[in-house]
Protein backbone atom coordinates (compact mmCIF):
# COMPACT_ATOMS: atom_id res chain seq x y z
CA UNK A 1 0.00 0.00 0.00
CA UNK A 2 2.86 2.29 1.16
CA UNK A 3 4.52 1.89 -2.25
CA UNK A 4 0.87 2.66 -4.52
CA UNK A 5 1.47 5.79 -2.45
CA UNK A 6 4.50 6.80 -3.04
CA UNK A 7 4.49 7.01 -6.69
CA UNK A 8 2.65 10.26 -7.14
CA UNK A 9 4.72 11.66 -4.51
CA UNK A 10 8.36 10.74 -6.47
CA UNK A 11 6.45 12.11 -9.41
CA UNK A 12 5.48 14.87 -8.01
CA UNK A 13 9.06 15.79 -6.53
CA UNK A 14 10.64 14.83 -9.64
CA UNK A 15 8.20 17.80 -11.90
CA UNK A 16 8.99 20.02 -8.49
CA UNK A 17 12.90 19.39 -9.42
CA UNK A 18 12.46 19.97 -13.57
CA UNK A 19 10.07 22.78 -12.77
CA UNK A 20 12.70 24.35 -10.46
CA UNK A 21 15.54 23.61 -13.18
CA UNK A 22 13.61 24.99 -15.96
CA UNK A 23 13.44 28.68 -13.92
CA UNK A 24 16.71 29.07 -12.95
CA UNK A 25 17.66 28.65 -16.22
CA UNK A 26 15.26 31.17 -17.80
CA UNK A 27 15.80 33.38 -14.72
CA UNK A 28 19.88 33.50 -15.75
CA UNK A 29 19.17 33.50 -19.80
CA UNK A 30 16.78 35.73 -20.20
CA UNK A 31 18.88 38.97 -19.66
CA UNK A 32 20.71 37.36 -23.15
CA UNK A 33 18.66 37.82 -25.68
CA UNK A 34 21.45 37.57 -28.01
CA UNK A 35 21.38 33.73 -27.57
CA UNK A 36 18.27 33.80 -30.01
CA UNK A 37 17.03 31.44 -32.55
CA UNK A 38 17.71 34.33 -35.24
CA UNK A 39 13.95 35.68 -34.16
CA UNK A 40 12.71 37.26 -30.83
CA UNK A 41 11.82 34.38 -29.23
CA UNK A 42 15.22 33.41 -27.63
CA UNK A 43 16.31 29.83 -25.92
CA UNK A 44 15.47 31.51 -22.48
CA UNK A 45 11.94 31.46 -23.46
CA UNK A 46 11.62 27.88 -24.34
CA UNK A 47 12.59 27.21 -20.77
CA UNK A 48 10.30 30.06 -19.04
CA UNK A 49 7.29 28.48 -20.70
CA UNK A 50 8.04 25.22 -19.66
CA UNK A 51 8.60 26.56 -16.13
CA UNK A 52 5.44 28.49 -16.26
CA UNK A 53 3.30 25.26 -17.53
CA UNK A 54 4.92 23.04 -15.05
CA UNK A 55 3.83 25.21 -12.29
CA UNK A 56 0.35 25.45 -13.36
CA UNK A 57 -1.78 24.94 -10.27
CA UNK A 58 -0.20 28.73 -9.39
CA UNK A 59 -2.13 29.98 -13.18
CA UNK A 60 -5.46 29.79 -11.19
CA UNK A 61 -3.97 32.24 -8.18
CA UNK A 62 -4.92 35.66 -9.44
CA UNK A 63 -2.95 38.37 -8.48
CA UNK A 64 -4.08 42.19 -8.27
CA UNK A 65 -1.61 43.19 -10.48
CA UNK A 66 -2.48 40.43 -13.18
CA UNK A 67 -6.31 42.11 -13.77
CA UNK A 68 -5.64 45.27 -15.47
CA UNK A 69 -2.19 43.40 -17.66
CA UNK A 70 -5.43 40.65 -18.97
CA UNK A 71 -7.53 43.28 -19.80
CA UNK A 72 -5.50 45.50 -21.72
CA UNK A 73 -4.60 42.23 -23.63
CA UNK A 74 -8.05 41.91 -25.76
CA UNK A 75 -6.90 45.73 -27.33
CA UNK A 76 -3.17 45.00 -27.68
CA UNK A 77 -4.78 42.10 -30.18
CA UNK A 78 -7.36 43.79 -31.46
CA UNK A 79 -4.81 47.21 -32.39
CA UNK A 80 -2.47 44.23 -34.23
CA UNK A 81 -5.42 42.60 -35.79
CA UNK A 82 -6.45 46.02 -37.54
CA UNK A 83 -3.21 46.96 -38.28
CA UNK A 84 -2.87 46.28 -42.29
CA UNK A 85 0.95 46.48 -41.86
CA UNK A 86 1.26 43.61 -39.11
CA UNK A 87 1.80 40.07 -40.18
CA UNK A 88 1.16 36.75 -38.30
CA UNK A 89 4.82 37.30 -36.46
CA UNK A 90 3.82 40.20 -35.16
CA UNK A 91 0.55 38.70 -33.60
CA UNK A 92 2.19 35.50 -32.35
CA UNK A 93 4.99 38.54 -30.81
CA UNK A 94 1.95 41.07 -28.86
CA UNK A 95 -0.36 37.47 -27.56
CA UNK A 96 3.40 36.06 -26.44
CA UNK A 97 4.34 39.62 -24.65
CA UNK A 98 1.19 40.71 -23.49
CA UNK A 99 -1.13 37.88 -22.92
CA UNK A 100 1.63 35.38 -21.53
CA UNK A 101 4.95 36.79 -20.15
CA UNK A 102 3.43 40.43 -18.41
CA UNK A 103 0.55 38.45 -16.60
CA UNK A 104 1.58 35.33 -15.99
CA UNK A 105 5.41 34.71 -16.05
CA UNK A 106 5.85 35.44 -12.52
CA UNK A 107 4.56 31.76 -12.44
CA UNK A 108 7.86 30.57 -13.15
CA UNK A 109 9.92 31.90 -10.48
CA UNK A 110 7.15 32.37 -7.50
CA UNK A 111 8.52 28.73 -5.93
CA UNK A 112 12.38 30.16 -6.56
CA UNK A 113 12.46 31.96 -2.99
CA UNK A 114 13.33 35.74 -2.60
CA UNK A 115 16.97 35.21 -2.12
CA UNK A 116 17.58 32.81 -4.75
CA UNK A 117 15.62 34.94 -7.32
CA UNK A 118 18.14 37.84 -6.43
CA UNK A 119 21.34 35.84 -6.81
CA UNK A 120 20.39 34.22 -10.11
CA UNK A 121 19.87 37.45 -11.34
CA UNK A 122 22.58 39.45 -9.94
CA UNK A 123 24.54 36.24 -11.13
CA UNK A 124 23.28 37.00 -15.17
CA UNK A 125 23.76 40.60 -14.89
CA UNK A 126 27.95 40.11 -13.78
CA UNK A 127 28.18 37.68 -16.53
CA UNK A 128 27.12 40.07 -19.24
CA UNK A 129 28.83 43.03 -17.58
CA UNK A 130 32.08 40.56 -18.39
CA UNK A 131 31.24 40.05 -21.78
CA UNK A 132 30.73 43.36 -22.56
CA UNK A 133 33.92 44.11 -20.72
CA UNK A 134 35.61 41.92 -23.20
CA UNK A 135 33.75 43.57 -26.26
CA UNK A 136 34.74 46.58 -25.73
CA UNK A 137 38.08 45.91 -25.30
CA UNK A 138 38.72 43.84 -28.50
CA UNK A 139 38.92 40.32 -27.21
CA UNK A 140 35.05 38.89 -27.65
CA UNK A 141 33.21 39.27 -31.36
CA UNK A 142 29.67 40.27 -31.87
CA UNK A 143 27.79 37.51 -30.77
CA UNK A 144 24.77 36.13 -33.43
CA UNK A 145 22.63 39.59 -34.98
CA UNK A 146 23.58 42.00 -31.93
CA UNK A 147 25.33 45.13 -32.84
CA UNK A 148 28.19 46.61 -31.93
CA UNK A 149 29.67 50.13 -32.37
CA UNK A 150 33.30 50.34 -33.65
CA UNK A 151 34.69 54.01 -33.57
CA UNK A 152 37.60 52.98 -35.66
CA UNK A 153 39.98 52.29 -32.25
CA UNK A 154 40.71 49.60 -29.53
CA UNK A 155 37.74 50.31 -27.56
CA UNK A 156 33.78 49.87 -29.66
CA UNK A 157 30.75 50.28 -27.40
CA UNK A 158 29.83 47.05 -26.18
CA UNK A 159 26.53 44.65 -26.41
CA UNK A 160 27.22 42.70 -23.84
CA UNK A 161 25.09 39.53 -24.33
CA UNK A 162 22.17 42.20 -25.37
CA UNK A 163 21.37 42.96 -28.90
CA UNK A 164 22.06 46.65 -28.29
CA UNK A 165 24.13 48.88 -26.24
CA UNK A 166 21.67 50.83 -25.06
CA UNK A 167 19.36 47.49 -24.18
CA UNK A 168 22.61 46.19 -22.46
CA UNK A 169 22.14 49.44 -19.96
CA UNK A 170 18.71 49.11 -19.62
CA UNK A 171 19.58 45.52 -18.30
CA UNK A 172 21.92 46.06 -15.87
CA UNK A 173 21.16 49.55 -14.58
CA UNK A 174 17.91 48.28 -12.34
CA UNK A 175 20.30 45.53 -11.03
CA UNK A 176 22.38 47.71 -8.82
CA UNK A 177 19.23 48.16 -6.56
CA UNK A 178 19.54 44.37 -5.66
CA UNK A 179 23.22 44.54 -4.31
CA UNK A 180 22.59 45.44 -0.77
CA UNK A 181 20.58 42.43 -0.47
CA UNK A 182 23.97 40.08 -0.86
CA UNK A 183 24.79 38.62 2.78
CA UNK A 184 28.89 39.49 2.36
CA UNK A 185 30.46 42.76 2.02
CA UNK A 186 33.04 41.78 -0.57
CA UNK A 187 30.73 39.94 -2.70
CA UNK A 188 28.95 43.22 -2.74
CA UNK A 189 31.85 45.75 -3.46
CA UNK A 190 33.30 42.50 -6.32
CA UNK A 191 29.53 43.27 -8.19
CA UNK A 192 29.72 46.53 -7.98
CA UNK A 193 33.14 46.45 -9.46
CA UNK A 194 31.83 44.19 -12.17
CA UNK A 195 28.63 46.18 -13.46
CA UNK A 196 29.73 49.66 -13.38
CA UNK A 197 32.79 49.17 -16.08
CA UNK A 198 29.70 46.60 -17.86
CA UNK A 199 27.73 49.76 -17.95
CA UNK A 200 30.32 51.89 -19.03
CA UNK A 201 31.87 49.92 -21.89
CA UNK A 202 28.37 50.60 -23.72
CA UNK A 203 29.08 54.07 -24.03
CA UNK A 204 25.75 54.95 -23.55
CA UNK A 205 23.98 58.52 -22.46
CA UNK A 206 21.56 56.00 -20.15
CA UNK A 207 24.23 55.23 -17.76
CA UNK A 208 23.09 58.53 -15.89
CA UNK A 209 20.06 56.16 -14.66
CA UNK A 210 22.72 54.00 -12.79
CA UNK A 211 23.91 56.93 -10.67
CA UNK A 212 21.22 56.56 -8.10
CA UNK A 213 21.77 52.58 -8.35
CA UNK A 214 25.70 53.63 -6.99
CA UNK A 215 24.35 55.66 -4.42
CA UNK A 216 21.62 53.66 -3.11
CA UNK A 217 24.52 50.83 -2.35
CA UNK A 218 26.81 53.15 -1.12
CA UNK A 219 24.34 54.78 1.83
CA UNK A 220 23.33 51.19 2.48
CA UNK A 221 26.39 49.63 2.54
CA UNK A 222 27.47 49.29 6.55
CA UNK A 223 30.65 50.34 6.41
CA UNK A 224 29.89 53.37 3.13
CA UNK A 225 32.36 56.40 4.74
CA UNK A 226 35.24 53.57 3.26
CA UNK A 227 33.53 52.03 0.30
CA UNK A 228 33.40 55.40 -1.05
CA UNK A 229 36.81 56.58 -0.37
CA UNK A 230 37.94 53.08 -2.11
CA UNK A 231 35.52 54.18 -5.41
CA UNK A 232 37.12 57.47 -5.08
CA UNK A 233 40.87 56.13 -4.99
CA UNK A 234 40.19 53.28 -7.04
CA UNK A 235 38.61 55.76 -9.98
CA UNK A 236 41.73 58.57 -9.40
CA UNK A 237 44.11 55.51 -9.59
CA UNK A 238 42.33 53.96 -13.03
CA UNK A 239 43.11 57.98 -14.10
CA UNK A 240 46.70 58.41 -13.38
CA UNK A 241 47.92 54.89 -14.18
CA UNK A 242 45.93 55.49 -17.00
CA UNK A 243 48.34 58.55 -18.27
CA UNK A 244 51.42 56.57 -16.89
CA UNK A 245 51.17 52.62 -17.98
CA UNK A 246 51.52 51.90 -22.03
CA UNK A 247 48.19 49.18 -22.26
CA UNK A 248 46.52 50.60 -19.55
CA UNK A 249 46.70 54.19 -20.97
CA UNK A 250 46.09 53.28 -24.76
CA UNK A 251 42.40 51.59 -23.33
CA UNK A 252 42.01 54.60 -20.99
CA UNK A 253 42.68 57.11 -24.54
CA UNK A 254 40.36 55.13 -26.62
CA UNK A 255 38.29 54.99 -24.41
CA UNK A 256 37.96 58.52 -23.45
CA UNK A 257 37.97 59.39 -27.64
CA UNK A 258 34.68 57.51 -28.11
CA UNK A 259 33.17 59.26 -24.94
CA UNK A 260 34.36 62.47 -26.21
CA UNK A 261 32.89 61.47 -29.56
CA UNK A 262 29.91 60.58 -27.85
CA UNK A 263 29.19 63.71 -26.50
CA UNK A 264 29.98 65.71 -29.53
CA UNK A 265 26.78 64.46 -31.31
CA UNK A 266 24.64 64.71 -27.83
CA UNK A 267 22.92 67.83 -29.17
CA UNK A 268 21.93 65.95 -32.60
CA UNK A 269 20.82 63.13 -30.43
CA UNK A 270 18.39 65.22 -27.73
CA UNK A 271 17.08 66.59 -31.33
CA UNK A 272 15.98 64.15 -32.95
CA UNK A 273 14.54 62.27 -29.63
CA UNK A 274 12.48 65.37 -29.18
CA UNK A 275 11.47 65.18 -32.95
CA UNK A 276 10.92 61.73 -32.20
CA UNK A 277 8.34 62.42 -28.98
CA UNK A 278 7.05 65.16 -31.14
CA UNK A 279 5.77 63.28 -34.06
CA UNK A 280 4.38 60.45 -31.66
CA UNK A 281 2.31 62.83 -29.41
CA UNK A 282 0.89 63.85 -32.92
CA UNK A 283 -0.18 60.30 -34.15
CA UNK A 284 -1.47 59.67 -30.08
CA UNK A 285 -4.08 61.46 -30.82
CA UNK A 286 -5.42 58.97 -32.92
CA UNK A 287 -4.89 56.18 -30.72
CA UNK A 288 -7.72 56.90 -27.55
CA UNK A 289 -9.06 53.53 -28.34
CA UNK A 290 -7.26 51.38 -30.22
CA UNK A 291 -3.33 51.84 -31.47
CA UNK A 292 -1.61 51.11 -34.61
CA UNK A 293 -0.07 47.77 -33.48
CA UNK A 294 3.48 47.17 -33.47
CA UNK A 295 4.37 47.18 -37.22
CA UNK A 296 1.90 50.39 -38.34
CA UNK A 297 3.32 52.15 -35.26
CA UNK A 298 7.46 51.96 -36.64
CA UNK A 299 5.57 52.79 -40.40
CA UNK A 300 3.93 56.25 -38.90
CA UNK A 301 6.76 57.33 -36.65
CA UNK A 302 9.54 56.13 -39.05
CA UNK A 303 7.89 57.79 -42.59
CA UNK A 304 9.92 61.43 -41.81
CA UNK A 305 12.52 60.46 -39.75
CA UNK A 306 13.72 56.86 -40.54
CA UNK A 307 13.84 56.06 -37.23
CA UNK A 308 11.34 54.76 -34.30
CA UNK A 309 10.04 56.44 -30.81
CA UNK A 310 12.59 55.97 -28.05
CA UNK A 311 10.27 56.66 -25.41
CA UNK A 312 8.70 52.88 -24.08
CA UNK A 313 5.74 54.49 -23.07
CA UNK A 314 5.01 56.73 -26.01
CA UNK A 315 5.81 53.37 -28.25
CA UNK A 316 2.77 51.47 -25.62
CA UNK A 317 0.56 53.46 -26.37
CA UNK A 318 0.99 54.04 -29.88
CA UNK A 319 0.81 49.66 -30.80
CA UNK A 320 -2.42 49.34 -27.94
CA UNK A 321 -4.01 52.52 -27.85
CA UNK A 322 -4.68 54.87 -24.24
CA UNK A 323 -6.92 52.32 -22.87
CA UNK A 324 -4.37 49.09 -23.22
CA UNK A 325 -1.35 51.73 -21.90
CA UNK A 326 -2.83 52.77 -18.57
CA UNK A 327 -4.07 49.21 -18.11
CA UNK A 328 -0.61 47.66 -18.82
CA UNK A 329 0.90 50.62 -16.80
CA UNK A 330 -1.25 50.32 -14.18
CA UNK A 331 -0.28 46.56 -13.51
CA UNK A 332 3.39 47.75 -12.92
CA UNK A 333 2.04 50.24 -10.55
CA UNK A 334 0.77 47.88 -8.36
CA UNK A 335 3.48 45.79 -8.61
CA UNK A 336 5.95 48.71 -7.56
CA UNK A 337 2.91 49.93 -4.56
CA UNK A 338 2.63 46.54 -3.62
CA UNK A 339 6.52 45.92 -2.82
CA UNK A 340 6.84 49.04 -0.99
CA UNK A 341 3.93 48.18 1.07
CA UNK A 342 5.39 44.96 2.50
CA UNK A 343 8.64 46.62 3.16
CA UNK A 344 10.42 45.22 -0.27
CA UNK A 345 12.52 48.64 -0.67
CA UNK A 346 15.49 46.94 -2.57
CA UNK A 347 13.28 44.64 -5.71
CA UNK A 348 10.65 47.80 -5.49
CA UNK A 349 13.37 50.12 -6.70
CA UNK A 350 15.28 47.41 -8.74
CA UNK A 351 11.38 48.08 -10.72
CA UNK A 352 11.40 51.45 -10.19
CA UNK A 353 14.81 52.03 -11.63
CA UNK A 354 13.90 49.57 -14.66
CA UNK A 355 11.04 52.04 -15.13
CA UNK A 356 13.23 54.76 -15.45
CA UNK A 357 15.24 53.19 -17.79
CA UNK A 358 12.89 52.66 -19.92
CA UNK A 359 11.85 56.38 -20.50
CA UNK A 360 14.81 55.96 -23.57
CA UNK A 361 14.23 52.72 -24.45
CA UNK A 362 11.91 51.39 -27.59
CA UNK A 363 8.96 49.24 -27.10
CA UNK A 364 10.44 46.17 -27.88
CA UNK A 365 8.19 42.96 -28.32
CA UNK A 366 10.86 40.89 -26.42
CA UNK A 367 10.50 38.70 -22.96
CA UNK A 368 14.12 40.57 -21.56
CA UNK A 369 12.84 44.10 -21.96
CA UNK A 370 9.85 43.00 -18.86
CA UNK A 371 12.13 40.82 -17.12
CA UNK A 372 12.00 43.10 -13.93
CA UNK A 373 8.20 43.21 -13.83
CA UNK A 374 8.13 39.27 -13.92
CA UNK A 375 10.50 39.04 -11.02
CA UNK A 376 8.94 41.74 -9.02
CA UNK A 377 5.59 40.14 -9.82
CA UNK A 378 6.75 36.49 -8.47
CA UNK A 379 8.31 38.27 -5.04
CA UNK A 380 5.07 39.75 -4.70
CA UNK A 381 3.42 37.14 -4.74
CA UNK A 382 5.76 35.26 -2.40
CA UNK A 383 5.62 38.07 0.52
CA UNK A 384 1.59 38.37 0.14
CA UNK A 385 1.07 34.45 0.49
CA UNK A 386 3.33 34.34 3.77
CA UNK A 387 1.90 37.92 4.86
CA UNK A 388 -1.61 36.69 4.26
CA UNK A 389 -0.44 32.80 6.26
CA UNK A 390 1.13 34.30 9.18
CA UNK A 391 -1.96 36.48 10.24
CA UNK A 392 -4.20 33.37 9.60
CA UNK A 393 -1.89 31.70 11.71
CA UNK A 394 -2.47 34.83 14.32
CA UNK A 395 -5.67 34.45 13.97
CA UNK A 396 -6.01 30.64 15.10
CA UNK A 397 -3.88 31.04 17.61
CA UNK A 398 -5.57 33.49 19.61
CA UNK A 399 -8.58 32.04 18.57
CA UNK A 400 -7.15 28.71 21.01
CA UNK A 401 -5.48 30.69 23.67
CA UNK A 402 -8.49 33.14 24.30
CA UNK A 403 -11.07 32.12 27.09
CA UNK A 404 -14.56 31.75 25.94
CA UNK A 405 -16.17 33.93 28.71
CA UNK A 406 -19.39 33.48 26.49
CA UNK A 407 -19.58 29.81 28.51
CA UNK A 408 -18.94 31.32 32.13
CA UNK A 409 -21.80 29.98 34.78
CA UNK A 410 -23.64 32.63 36.17
CA UNK A 411 -23.25 32.43 40.26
Amino acid sequence: MSHVHSIPSVSSASTGNLQTACAVTALYLLPFPALNFGVSFTLADVFLVTAVLLNAPQLVRLQPFQVPCLLAVPLFVASTLLDPDSSLVELVQVVYIWGFVVPFGWVAFVGLGMRRIVLIVLASAVTNAVVAIGQGIGYLPELGNQHIINFGGSFSRAAGLSLKCNSLVMGLTPCLMLIPLLLRGRTRLVVLLVLIPGLLAAVSKSVVFAVPGVLWYVWHEPRRRGVAAFLCVLALAWVVQGEGITGVGDLWHHFSDVVTRRLDRIDNSVEERIELIRISLDHAADALILGFGPAGTHVRVSAMTNNTVHVYYLGVLLTGGLPAALLSFTGMGLIVTGLWKHRQRHVCLYVVSHLLALSVMTALLVSFQVLPFVVGGAILAQVSASTVASRESERRGLSFSSPNYAWTPSR
